[in-house]
């Protein structure tokens, strides 16, 4: 049995163990040792964005070889391993503020991610999960739509909404309290030591100066979220405690003996076959605007609850005395038990019917207003109708305006929605151009498209349909009119293509498709054993393999690069060629060759100059092989 299988199986049998909630994790320090969870932990890592920005040892994910990881794997073994501080950005925010980032290293973050895969085997293992069903942020398979889809299917005639906001929460979270959470599950000094000194590793501000992390988890770090969920779960707890507490009543609320007083008459008037006459079409109108429960049963109580990261929201089939309550008790309950603070001005009750909460992105109400489908006129067009309704149920609405408020901070338009050119964009190719906008354009449609009001955002579409136009007229030097004249009414570039292959056409994404889908969430079926499927890309890795140029297996690294471009104008030159014809952007050379990369020394070289192509399968290689006899 080869080792790769050996650690497989070390760690499905610990997600096996984690099935019982009570079980307590040993010895876990010994895979840190485990040559294999850092190969695969780099092949996590390796494509994503941000990896060739470098860290405090001012050094990128290029040039990552096994030495490195054998080096770490003897510091671990001695317990001389220590992470170095992260180098901190500030990003803006939508309020005006900024938000801190933390940038580690590359050595440390893969470390972080071999640390959280182990955790992940403790905490979420899709045999049985130690979290919550209503934790969703940061988890396999669970998303800002699960979380959203659970609330339009589950939480119909609420009351009232309490929207939670934690002050600086993942800044705020006490390293005390979190390792002694930890030890709920984890019976390991030498590996709650490792967590300590990442928690503590501290920072380097923009003027390079180191400081102290005395509270929170290292933001963009890879294993702050699994460890901020571990911290929150206290949190989901709690609330589920409190549900089982203020339940009461059966499992549904009582009739409403106005509708069923209705529904007699109508029955009554159905047997005497008087169903043309105008009392019975009365009688039908009343009742289909009319809920068959009395919604305001003071005897049903029910508490709903979801969190997503430190985003959560509890909604209260009750009286406002029970949501102040609730709210009263979750305050003092952070501040006591996590040492966190509730915001005063930000954790509001909303009336559920009367104003709108905000929870990811979505403002939420129970009513019917808005509630409506599209349908197509015989003529083509498209207008709104209202569908059946009694008005208790969630509506889900896209915040356009602030949309339009986003696009404007970015610079897509004027304060009033007007297109406007964007000037950072200009010098891109057109092609670019267009990928960038269809990137903003489909990725709001397709978060959006469960939305109630769904068919609002194509005042969105048309602002970035014309911003476009604006900064290819500004590119040109041509008018918006002899935008369109030339690329289209929808814009598009065609790529002309060489060796016989077929042009490639890029097109601004117009959407005409606008009925509403109020199930229409984005969300991955777990059909995949992820720890599974990340073994096999472990198994498939080109780290360690021979120098791809001379053959050398001395030294080998990994080159890497930030794009590879695969249209437009300008065509790659020496290796970046070879790794557009690759379709890849990293591959294994040995030092000397890494340094006469970066030096342009290969600016000619071809993809027949290798030594061999480790992408290319085996029996590929034999079949070319053969043929060269």
């Amino acid at each position: 049995m080869d080792e790769s299988h050996k650690t497989l199986q070390r760690l499905e049998r610990l997600r096996q163990l984690n099935t019982d909630r009570n079980w307590i994790n040993s010895n876990l320090y010994r895979l840190m040792y485990k040559e294999d969870l850092y190969v695969l932990a780099y092949e996590r890592i390796k494509s994503a964005p941000g990896n060739m920005t470098p860290g405090t040892d001012g050094k990128t994910i290029d040039g990552i070889s096994m030495c490195m990881i054998q080096h770490i794997i003897e510091e671990m073994r001695t317990e001389r391993f220590q992470f170095k501080p992260v180098r901190t950005v500030y990003l803006p925010k939508p309020n005006g503020k900024k938000r801190k980032l933390g940038i580690p290293s590359t050595r440390d973050k893969i470390v972080q991610e071999v640390i959280r895969t182990i955790l992940e085997c403790i905490y979420d293992s899709p045999k049985g999960p130690y979290f919550h069903e209503t934790s969703h942020g940061f988890r396999p398979n669970r998303s800002c739509h699960t979380a959203l889809r659970e609330i339009r299917g589950k939480w119909p005639a609420i009351n009232w909404f309490l929207e939670g906001d934690i002050q600086s929460c993942f800044d705020a979270i006490d390293h005390g309290v979190l390792v002694s959470l930890l030890r709920k599950k984890i019976r390991d000094e030498r590996f709650l030591n490792l967590i300590w000194k990442l928690l503590r590793a501290g920072y380097l501000d923009l003027r390079e100066a180191r400081h102290d992390s005395l509270a929170g988890t290292p933001q963009g770090g890879l294993a702050s979220p699994i460890l901020a969920n571990v911290y929150l779960h206290e949190l989901d707890e709690k609330v589920e405690e409190m549900c089982k507490q203020v339940e009461r009543g059966g499992k549904r609320k009582r009739r409403n003996p106005l509708y069923h007083k209705l529904s007699e008459q109508k029955l009554r008037l159905v047997k005497k076959g008087a169903t043309r006459t105008k009392e019975f079409r009365e009688l039908v109108r009343q009742i289909r605007n009319m809920p068959a429960v009395d919604v305001d049963d003071p005897n049903f109580i029910r508490l709903k609850y979801l969190r997503y990261a430190d985003d959560w929201l509890v909604g209260i089939c009750g009286p406002r005395k029970l949501a102040e309550q609730v709210k009263e008790e979750l305050k003092t309950f952070l501040s006591q038990r996590l040492k966190l603070t509730l915001s005063a001005e930000k954790t509001k009750i909303t009336h559920a019917r009367k104003e709108q909460a905000h929870f990811l992105g979505t403002r939420l109400a129970i009513g019917r207003e808005g509630i409506q489908r599209v349908v197509t006129t015989n003529n083509g067009s498209i207008r709104p109708v209202k569908r059946r309704s009694t008005g208790w149920e969630i509506v889900m609405v896209a915040p356009r305006d602030e949309l339009i408020k986003k696009l404007h901070a970015k610079g897509f338009c004027t304060a009033l929605g007007q297109p406007t050119t964007k000037l950072g964009w200009i010098h891109l190719d057109a092609d670019q151009i267009i990928a960038l906008y269809n990137g903003i354009n489909r990725g709001v449609q397709n978060y959006y498209r469960f939305a109630d009001n769904f068919s609002h955002l194509i005042r969105i579409q048309y602002i970035l349909k014309f911003s476009l136009a604006h900064t290819l007229a500004a590119k040109y030097k041509c008018s918006v009119r002899q935008v369109f004249k030339r690329f289209g009414k929808t814009p598009t570039v065609t790529i002309k293509a060489k060796d016989g292959k077929r042009d490639r056409q890029v097109a601004f994404y117009n959407n005409s498709d606008w009925k509403k889908q109020r199930n229409g969430f984005q969300i991955n079926q777990a059909t995949v054993d992820q720890l599974r499927w990340s073994m096999k890309l472990r198994s498939r890795s080109k780290l360690g393999m021979p120098c791809c140029i001379c053959s050398s297996s001395e030294q080998v690294e990994m080159h890497h690069v930030r794009h590879i471009r695969k249209t437009g104008a300008k065509k790659p030159a020496g290796i970046n060629a070879i790794l557009q014809l690759m379709n890849r952007k990293q591959i294994p050379v040995c030092s000397e060759c890494h340094q006469k990369i970066h030096r342009g020394d290969y600016s000619g070289i071809r993809l027949s100059d290798l030594a061999y192509n480790p992408y290319e399968s085996v029996q590929r290689r034999r079949f070319r092989e053969s043929r060269m006899r």
